[in-house]
C-alpha cells in the first residue's frame, strides 16, 4: 500500500471504483479497453488529498505505459476523460486467452467439451466453439448473453467479448468479469482459467422466452416457454453436436450423439401463466378469445396451439 504526502493510501474504495466504471463506461478512456486500472489524473495520486470519480480514470496497461513514456500525453487523457470511448462507442471490450487444446466449458453445474453449440433455442446457438480455422489458430467462442428481461449484457465473438454501456455496472478483477443489474443484484459473473476453461459461475438470462439460472457448484435450471423446468446438480457433455436443445415444446440433451454424464436431474412442467381474466375484468378491458391458429399471449412468437395452447 503506498501513500502519498498527504497520507491518502491507493486503496480506492468500491464504491469509488464503481462511479469511475460507471463514468468511463466500463472502459479504457482512451481505446475501450476492459481490462483496465484506476488513474488518478488531474491531480495526479501524488497530488490528490482524496479519491474523487471525476479525477480518477480507466486507462489499459497499454494506453497507461504510453503515457509513462511520454508517448501518450496527459492533456489528451484528460481530453479523454471527457468523452470516454466507451461512451461514443457505446460498449467496452477484452480478448479472452483460448488455447490450442480444445477448451471446456462450465455453464453452472453443466460441463461441455467437444461440444459445437452448448445451448440452443429455436436454431439459434447463444453458446458455441468453432475448431481451428487452420494449423495454430485457436478454437473460437461466440455467446450471447441477456438479462432477466431478455436485453443483452455480454457477447462473446470469436474470443473478444463486448458489454454495453447500458449496463448498470461492469466490473473486472483479475480473469473474473461480473455486472450487475444495481447493487447487491448480480446479472453474470464469467471467469477463465486460461487458457483451457472458461466458467460461468453464475447467470440469470432469459432468452425467447426461456430462462436460464445457474450458479457454480448448484443446479443449473432451464425454464421453457412451455413450462418444462430442467434442473440438475451435475451434468458433462462431451461430443455431442447440440448440448441442450430448446425447439418449441421440446427439450434435448445431447443432441447429435457423444457421451452424456447425468449425476442429478429433475424434468417437471407446470402450466404457462396466461392473462389473468379478473383482472382484465377489473380494468375494464374487453376480453378477447385466443383462437388456436393465433399469436400467444406469451409473446414467444408462436402460434396459441402450438406454445401454451398445448397444454390446454
Amino acid at each position: 500500500m503506498r501513500v502519498n504526502t498527504y497520507g491518502l493510501n491507493d486503496i480506492i474504495p468500491l464504491d469509488i471504483k464503481r462511479k469511475v466504471r460507471q463514468r468511463c463506461g466500463f472502459g479504457c478512456v482512451n481505446c475501450g479497453s476492459a481490462v483496465y486500472q484506476y488513474e488518478h489524473v488531474d491531480p495526479t495520486f501524488a497530488e490528490a488529498i482524496e479519491h474523487d470519480p471525476d479525477c480518477i480514470v480507466l486507462l489499459c496497461g497499454g494506453c497507461h505505459d504510453r503515457v509513462t513514456r511520454k508517448i501518450l500525453s496527459k492533456e489528451t487523457i484528460k481530453s479523454r476523460s471527457n468523452k470516454p470511448f466507451c461512451k461514443q462507442s457505446g460498449f467496452s471490450f477484452g480478448p479472452f486467452d483460448i488455447g490450442l487444446v480444445e477448451p471446456t466449458i462450465k455453464i453452472g453445474t453443466l460441463t461441455c467439451r467437444s461440444v459445437e453449440s452448448l445451448i440452443e433455442i429455436d436454431g439459434e446457438s447463444i453458446f458455441s466453439i468453432k475448431k481451428p480455422e487452420f494449423d495454430g489458430a485457436p478454437f473460437l467462442i461466440n455467446a450471447f448473453l441477456a438479462d432477466r428481461d431478455g436485453n443483452e449484457i455480454l457477447k462473446i465473438v470469436d474470443n473478444e467479448w463486448v458489454t454495453t454501456i447500458d449496463n448498470w455496472d461492469v466490473e473486472v478483477v483479475g480473469p473474473r468479469i461480473k455486472i450487475r443489474r444495481k447493487l447487491g443484484d448480480i446479472l453474470l459473473v464469467i471467469r477463465t482459467e486460461s487458457p483451457h476453461s472458461l466458467i460461468i459461475e453464475r447467470l440469470d438470462m432469459e432468452h425467447r422466452g426461456v430462462k436460464i439460472t445457474c450458479r457454480e457448484g448448484e443446479n443449473i435450471e432451464i425454464v421453457t416457454r412451455s413450462g418444462q423446468i430442467l434442473k440438475s446438480s451435475s451434468m458433462k457433455i462431451n461430443g455431442s453436436r447440440i448440448g441442450i436443445e430448446i425447439t418449441g415444446n421440446s427439450l434435448g440433451i445431447g443432441v447429435g450423439g457423444g457421451n452424456i454424464y447425468i449425476g442429478s436431474m429433475t424434468m417437471r412442467s407446470v402450466q404457462p401463466t396466461l392473462p389473468n381474466i379478473k383482472q382484465l375484468r377489473s380494468r375494464q378491458e374487453p376480453l378477447k378469445k385466443i383462437r388456436r391458429n393465433d399469436a400467444c399471449p406469451c409473446n414467444s412468437g408462436k402460434k396459441y396451439k402450438k406454445c401454451c395452447g398445448f397444454f390446454r
